[in-house]
């Protein structure tokens, strides 16, 4: 039978939208190491954008030049956010609108899908398995990241 939390204690979920709350303010000062300090060493990224796996150091070294593409820091909305969480493994999926001006000129305005898995490790929640989906339009293969949703 599970133990009551005291009341001074965060619940998982509260834990986890703290976390996704960092990294979105990260996105904004374009603090690379904040990003990084999310996911475990051994954390394995399907991006929105090729190659299609991501494993480990190669996820920071990506974040890195993702924030180096921007003039701006990065906008990161989320929004829908359900996290079903255990006292050591959760599992969250939303939608997230990624705005900023990239260093060409270029206005960034777009929606991707997002799941996440979390393991609650030593010095806290930790992601270590993130899939960004773009949608696609069936008839014409293209991608649909703008609009209502």
């Amino acid at each position: 039978m599970p133990t009551a939390r005291t009341t001074n204690e965060a619940s998982p979920e509260a834990e986890i939208r703290e976390l996704f709350e960092t990294r979105t303010r990260a996105l904004a000062a374009k603090d690379a190491a904040t990003l990084a300090a999310a996911n475990d060493p051994a954390v394995v990224v399907f991006d929105a954008v090729a190659p299609f796996v991501r494993r480990g150091d190669e996820t920071t070294a990506r974040k890195q030049e993702w924030l180096a593409a921007y003039r701006t820091g990065i906008g990161h909305e989320i929004r829908d956010l359900e996290i079903t969480a255990a006292a050591d493994l959760a599992f969250c999926h939303f939608l997230v609108r990624i705005s900023g001006t990239m260093v060409d000129g270029t206005e960034v305005g777009m929606w991707v899908r997002a799941t996440s898995c979390l393991r609650r490790r030593d010095d806290g929640w930790k992601i270590v398995h993130e899939h960004a989906s773009v949608p696609f339009d069936a008839e014409t293969g293209d991608a649909v990241v703008t609009g209502e949703l």
